[in-house]
């Protein structure tokens, strides 16, 4: 089994997926947030998006964390280019990606609506910016609009999928 990528800009719903796909596969859940360096974080807060280089490290310790847990487990991050995928792959192996996508108009509701989060709204722009959606055979797309519930039911169906030996 793979680990599971459940990536999207900010506001689309990561850590929420993460977390039900992760109970529900009963799987370890990586909070990539949770790895960003302090500066990192003071530098979202003002307003600031991060560059490549801001990003690299951090998608090592994310790497490691997931690495560590011994098994396949559900990551929740953005991975907004096809190089933080690749980089996290270098450690982890092929990915099986749930991609997160909405209306920005929809997507500013929500971090509106957010509290105790770091991430202004007003990064919304740079990440749609440097958004790459992810393609293939080994990820699945999911509208925001839909319910959490049926969202964790389609994610869980897509990562526990028998696959056929190549």
């Amino acid at each position: 089994m793979r680990h599971l990528l459940v990536m999207g800009i900010c506001g689309t719903g990561k850590s929420s997926l993460a977390a039900l796909l992760a109970d529900r596969m009963q799987r370890p859940l990586i909070e990539a947030d949770d790895h960003h360096s302090p500066e990192a974080i003071a530098r979202m807060a003002s307003g600031a998006a991060l560059s490549d280089d801001d990003r690299w490290s951090w998608l090592d310790r994310v790497g490691a964390a997931a690495a560590a847990t011994g098994g396949p487990s559900v990551i929740a991050c953005s991975a907004l280019k096809a190089a933080y995928r690749q980089r996290l792959s270098e450690t982890l192996g092929p990915l099986d990606v749930v991609f997160l996508q909405g209306a920005r108009d929809l997507i500013a509701g929500r971090m509106a609506a957010r509290e105790g989060h770091y991430m202004p709204a007003s990064l919304i722009d740079s990440q749609l910016a440097d958004l790459e959606p992810p393609q293939g055979d080994g990820v699945l797309t999911l509208e925001i609009t839909e319910p959490l519930g049926r969202m964790a039911d389609t994610g869980f169906a897509f990562a526990t999928r028998s696959r056929r030996p190549a």
